[in-house]
């Protein structure tokens, strides 16, 4: 079966989301469905089953068909079969809580996928790589109605073109450009470099020397026709020579080992943190569509596949190709008739070298995708073990990780299997030489032709284990390159993801806040297609404590994110002090800006570095005073070591009430302008409520506020409260005005919570 799939060693940036990644199972139990020729282009895993039961699905496009089934791991499924040429176009279809993927044809909708909304954005990407594939022409139309365009295809390989290549064929893109750009990068390094060039060239040179040296000592030293006595003083300037060479090459080997040693290490170095600096610089909505362990992936792993090419494989084929030069002349300076004869299987191990190459490329990038999805199943596994222990899913979980684990091992025999393929093969042919040389050259030597000697034969033995070196490393270099451009690939896929909420074009830094905030019509989804604001418009006096209110999925979180310029509007403008936020620094307006979220994060470190992290300068005195306005400074007390006590990964020795405090501290300490609270007492009890409700007092004072809350009753002493619906602003007022509506939207909301609270109070 034949894969079409973009290829890795390319300059763009790949959505890996949509390569043909299938399990060995599913793979194999898709082929028989093909027909002759008939290749993937396109597939995407879904959490969903085609009947709607919850599990694993795969949605597949090739050249004639779309095809959907269910996975148990082992097993197909459910298949759904659906033939191009019959499919007018394809739909996405958003329902609540779950959606479908349509192929609409002239007489009905097939609905060959059900998946939820976690993963809504992947199967839009899936629709919109595949419009491209239909015969009805839907490709010719931009995903965005911004007119019709010509269809993505590809002139020369006919071959359908992802859209994020901007037009640019994955197939027939220059792909020495990944590695031309990665070897850019060592410029600044260029003189350490050069120095162990030189070296290791004078290394090979001085090792090169060795078989004339030994020619010398068979023909010229020891005893024989042309000597008969032998040359006694030849032999012990020969072996004071040899000495000198192995020890001047041996101190040139570890001064070069570690000299390419630190250089790998800093050029690593600087690539993990150009490429974390510039993680540092994307927008929430990278984060949102990227898990931890695929951004984890890119920092360590991919990173240190490149030190050994940039530092080592780079060297290594420039020694390997000139020694291989230079041994072919003095072979053939030699010998030319034992040269030729010697140099015949070359032909054969390069062509092997390069079919290798060819091979291992998909088979690499396939398993490091594996490797990456491994990664990614321990991020989000291990921080959530306390879930997995309370619903008693170790076993699942355990499954889970064997089958992603053998997925991987998959992968990695497969690249072994070929391997262990061809470098036996290249080991005979290369063997073949050791053979004609004895045979040829004891040949030569014995009829006398050619001018062949005992000496020339020993000499041409070391050349020839010389040259068979070099070739080996040559050939292997296709492994290395295949790593370091599909790593190469990975990195600067991050490094070329620019932020979607990116610094104006002249920037300027917001002046000191005084707290005036204007909603001008704004519109925003974190999905084009599907708004969760549709035009809000409020406004906000300094100082004003505004509470937002309404169901959920009404808006509120939304509305805070955005002020703090998380994400961007897709309509309308926001303005503080009447500045659209749009128009100033980034870092000006979030300096000014404190928030507290309904789930506290707290770094790995000790309580005081916690309190401080929005002010790292922050005194010991000005700590404990912001802890003390926080109610959080008597339980710090009793902690074993105080405010220098280590609160665990992510705060885990603190209870929710403790951490929420910390959080408040840290706020206060910052001292912000506009104070968000999102959900800031939620899950706490009534008595820790009661004392992060009095540091909040503390806290609003003088400062204009956003709060949320899930008990109205808590946003009491709120100015005003702006009730959302449907990403609309249904109503603005205090508590008193909107409770004296008798058919508000909030007094209703409040009823029926006080109804719930009744029912769980009665019922306690």
């Amino acid at each position: 079966m034949s894969f079409h799939a973009p290829e890795s060693e390319i300059e763009l940036p790949i959505d890996e989301v949509l390569l043909p990644d299938l399990p060995d199972g599913l793979e194999a139990q898709l082929a028989p469905r093909l027909s002759p020729g008939e290749r993937l282009h396109y597939a995407i895993e879904v959490d969903m089953r085609p009947d709607g039961a919850f599990g694993t699905g795969y949605l597949l496009a090739t050249d004639d068909h779309f095809y959907s089934c269910a996975w148990d791991g082992r097993q197909s499924s459910a298949w759904i079969e659906v033939p191009l040429e019959t499919v007018e176009k394809v739909e996405v279809r958003d329902y609540h809580g779950v959606a479908a993927f349509e192929a609409v044809t002239s007489e009905r909708a097939i609905r060959l996928a059900r998946f939820t909304k976690a993963r809504l954005d992947d199967v839009h990407k899936f629709r919109r790589a595949t419009k491209a594939l239909l015969p009805s022409g839907e490709g010719e139309k931009d995903w965005h109605g911004g007119g019709d365009r010509k269809k993505d295809v590809c002139e020369k390989c006919n071959q359908p073109i992802p859209h994020w290549f901007a037009g640019v064929c994955p197939n027939c893109v220059d792909k020495r450009k990944v590695l031309s750009r990665l070897l850019g990068r060592m410029k600044p390094y260029a003189g350490w470099i050069s120095l162990g060039l030189l070296m290791m060239l004078l290394i090979t040179a001085m090792d090169l020397v060795q078989p004339i040296l030994t020619k010398i000592l068979f023909d010229q030293v020891l005893p024989g026709t042309a000597n008969p006595d032998g040359n006694l003083p030849l032999l012990w300037r020969i072996l004071g020579l040899i000495v000198v060479l192995s020890a001047t090459s041996t101190v040139l080997s570890g001064l070069r080992g570690y000299l390419m040693s630190w250089l790998g290490e800093k050029v690593t170095l600087d690539l993990r943190n150009e490429l974390y600096s510039h993680i540092q610089t994307l927008s929430l909505s990278f984060y949102d569509s990227k898990q931890t362990g695929w951004i984890m992936d890119r920092v360590s792993n991919d990173t240190g596949n490149l030190q050994d090419f940039l530092t080592d494989a780079v060297q290594e084929f420039i020694r390997d190709f000139f020694q291989i030069i230079l041994i072919t002349i003095i072979m053939f300076q030699m010998s030319p008739h034992l040269a030729v004869a010697t140099l015949l299987p070359l032909p054969f191990i390069t062509f092997l070298g390069y079919k290798f190459m060819r091979k291992t490329h998909k088979m690499y990038h396939l398993m490091w995708r594996r490797r990456a999805k491994l990664t990614s199943l321990l991020s989000d596994v291990v921080p959530g073990v306390r879930v997995v222990k309370a619903f008693a899913q170790e076993d699942r979980e355990r499954q889970r990780y064997q089958e992603t684990s053998r997925d991987m091992m998959d992968a990695s025999l497969s690249v072994a299997k070929f391997s262990n393929m061809v470098w036996p093969t290249m080991g005979f042919l290369g063997g073949l030489g050791f053979a004609v040389v004895w045979g040829y050259g004891g040949y030569l030597a014995v009829t006398g032709t050619g001018d062949v000697t005992a000496g020339t034969i020993v000499a041409f033995m070391g050349y020839f284990w010389r040259f068979q070196g070099p070739l080996q490393h040559l050939s292997r270099m296709a492994q290395r390159v295949q790593r370091a451009a599909t790593s190469a690939q990975r990195v600067f896929e991050v490094l070329d993801t620019q932020p979607s909420v990116a610094e104006p074009v002249e920037p300027k830094p917001m002046p000191p806040i005084t707290g005036a905030v204007e909603f001008r019509d704004v519109v925003f989804g974190y999905e084009p297609h599907n708004p969760v604001l549709k035009g809000v418009s409020f406004t906000v006096a300094p100082g004003e404590m505004i509470g937002l209110v309404g169901p959920s999925g009404a808006g509120k979180s939304t509305s805070i994110n955005l002020i703090s310029r998380f994400y961007d509007v897709n309509d309308g403008a926001i303005l503080i002090d009447g500045v659209d936020i749009r128009d100033v620094e980034i870092h000006s307006l979030r300096s000014q800006i404190g928030v507290v979220l309904q789930e506290p994060f707290l770094f790995h470190g000790t309580l005081s570095e916690n309190i401080s992290y929005g002010k790292p300068d922050a005194s010991r005195e000005e700590i404990i005073e912001a802890a003390k306005a926080a109610n959080a400074h008597e339980f710090i007390m009793r902690m074993p070591e105080g405010y220098d006590t280590m609160v665990g990964e992510r705060g885990a020795r603190l209870s929710g009430g403790e951490r929420q405090r910390i959080s408040i501290a840290r706020a206060i300490l910052k001292d912000p302008r506009i104070l968000i609270l999102d959900e800031a007492t939620s899950s706490v009890d009534t008595e820790t409520e009661a004392q992060i409700r009095e540091a909040i007092d503390r806290l609003v004072k003088n400062r204009t506020t956003f709060a949320i809350a899930h008990r109205f009753s808590t946003l009491r002493n709120a100015d005003r409260l702006v009730v959302l619906e449907h990403g609309h602003v249904r109503e603005v007022g205090t508590h008193e005005e909107l409770m004296a509506k008798e058919d508000g939207l909030f007094r209703r909301l409040t009823e029926v919570q006080s109804e719930l609270s009744r029912i769980v109070a009665v019922g306690g």
